[in-house]
């Protein structure tokens, strides 16, 4: 947090970055591996039913079983690793020290942007009931925002932060996620390893979309810095998201994630073009 953020505020703060950390190590790893073999076991049986049938759709389901039973973990250890490293910096933290503001940023966005996704494969094959994946995104999202908001900054300061940083983990796991639906067309296409109409933009769409992420990512932890890459960062980032997306989209619209894909990079461009954000994002101020 900021230096002028007064000791009681960071306090409460930290105390609270702490209760999300102890979360990530000792809970959210046990949310995220149960909810595998219930959503691959629902897409199993759905690969089935589309076999059965000779729906078409049942080769661009054949990797999905295998990318929910990887990622779903791998998001969830990367949530544990991320606690560890809170509470490792929990103390500088509470000190105000400067460069811990980006990490905590970034490390909470760990449990943020693989809940979102992982929320995705859960309504789509188990449907009814409170998604656990929730939980694991809450757990992230709140302290990632108290961060910003309990900061002793103005209130334009709350606002540009607010709106910046929540497109840069939204974008981030709206491009993880439809790069996962790229990849898995690409690699479950009966043509593969030949590209039939409309499949070859899909290798174009899961590498640049995943591409944005990483750099959406770490737009967030240097802009957390307050650090000039972390601007360039968002800035590639946003425009290879939205290029990317809407090249996606042209090909393959039979919905509209790519789409909102494209305009949540949009987004983050136009914010970062805007002379009072850039300034706002890179010095500091205190209310």
């Amino acid at each position: 947090m900021l230096p002028s953020t007064s000791r009681q505020v960071r306090l409460a703060v930290v105390t609270l970055v702490v209760i999300a950390a102890i979360l990530m190590i000792a809970v959210i790893p046990f949310i995220g591996f149960d909810m595998v073999n219930p959503i691959v076991k629902a897409q199993q049986a759905r690969i089935e039913k589309f076999t059965t049938e000779g729906n078409p759709q049942a080769p661009l389901l054949a990797y999905t079983v295998w990318l929910v039973s990887f990622f779903f973990p791998f998001w969830s250890t990367m949530s544990l690793i991320a606690g560890i490293t809170l509470l490792v910096i929990a103390l500088p933290l509470y000190r105000g020290e400067r460069w811990t503001r980006g990490l905590a940023l970034l490390c909470l966005a760990v449990p943020s942007i693989g809940g979102a996704y992982m929320i995705v494969p859960w309504m789509n094959f188990i449907g009814g009931g409170f998604p656990p994946a929730i939980t694991i995104m809450t757990v992230g999202l709140i302290p990632y925002f108290t961060i910003l908001l309990a900061e002793k900054v103005d209130m334009t300061q709350k606002a540009v932060d607010f709106f910046v940083f929540l497109m840069l983990g939204v974008t981030a796991a709206e491009n993880f996620a439809n790069g996962h639906a790229a990849f898995r067309i690409l690699y479950g296409h009966p043509a593969r390893p030949l590209f039939a109409e409309g499949i070859a933009i899909t290798y174009f769409g899961w590498l640049a979309l995943w591409v944005g992420m990483g750099l959406c990512i770490a737009a967030i932890y240097l802009l957390g810095e307050k650090k000039v890459s972390g601007w360039y960062a968002g800035l590639i980032g946003g425009l290879v998201t939205m290029v990317a997306s809407a090249a996606t989209h042209y090909v393959r619209h039979a919905t509209n994630d790519y789409l909102y894909g494209a305009l949540m990079g949009l987004s983050i461009v136009v914010m970062l073009l805007i002379p009072v954000f850039k300034q706002r994002l890179l010095i500091e101020y205190s209310g």
